[in-house]
C-alpha cells in the first residue's frame, strides 16, 4: 500500500511559485526565438526564395543527367552518382552568381570544397533524420520530409555563413 504525503501549505506554494517563475522564463525564451526566427526570415526572405528555386533547377538537372546517364549506360550507380555531382554543381553555380551574390575574395576552390563538404554532411544529416523518423512513424514519406527540411536548412545555413560569408 502506497502512502500519501501531504505537504504542508507553504512548501505546496513555494513550489507552486517556482513552476510559475519557470514558465514565465520559459515563456519569454521561447517569445524572444521566435522574434529572432522572425526577423531572421523578414531579413532573408528573398535569400530564401531563391534558395530553393535554385534548388528546384539543380533538382531538375539532377534528374536530367541521372535519366539520360540511366539510358546510355543502363547504370543505376553511374546514372545517381552523376546526377547527384551535375545537380551540386548547377547548386553551387546559382548560390555563387545568384542566391548569395558571392564575390568575396576567398579562392572558388575553398568556396566549392566548403560547399561539397556543407552538402556531404547535410546528405548524411538528412539520411540520419530519415531512419529515426521512419523508426518512430513507420511512414518513410513523412521521414523523407523531414530529413529534407533538415538537410535543405543545413545547407542553407552553411552555404550561407561558410561557403559564400560575405
Amino acid at each position: 500500500m502506497h502512502k500519501v504525503v501531504i505537504l504542508p501549505e507553504f512548501i505546496f506554494s513555494s513550489i507552486k511559485s517556482n513552476i510559475c517563475k519557470i514558465s514565465i522564463l520559459y515563456l519569454n525564451k521561447l517569445k524572444h526565438k521566435t522574434l529572432a526566427f522572425y526577423k531572421f526570415l523578414k531579413i532573408n526572405n528573398q535569400q530564401i526564395l531563391r534558395f530553393i528555386l535554385s534548388g528546384v533547377i539543380a533538382s531538375i538537372f539532377n534528374f536530367i543527367s541521372y535519366r539520360s546517364l540511366y539510358l546510355i549506360f543502363n547504370n543505376l550507380l553511374i546514372a545517381s552518382v552523376s546526377g547527384y555531382f551535375t545537380g551540386m554543381l548547377v547548386s553551387f553555380i546559382f548560390a555563387k552568381a545568384w542566391v548569395f551574390k558571392s564575390s568575396n575574395s576567398q579562392p572558388l576552390v575553398k568556396s566549392l570544397s566548403l560547399f561539397c563538404l556543407i552538402y556531404f554532411l547535410g546528405g548524411i544529416e538528412m539520411s540520419l533524420v530519415i531512419l529515426f523518423i521512419n523508426q518512430l512513424i513507420d511512414n518513410y514519406r513523412i521521414a523523407w520530409i523531414f530529413g529534407a527540411l533538415i538537410g535543405a536548412i543545413n545547407n542553407y545555413l552553411g552555404s550561407k555563413y561558410l561557403s559564400f560569408k560575405k
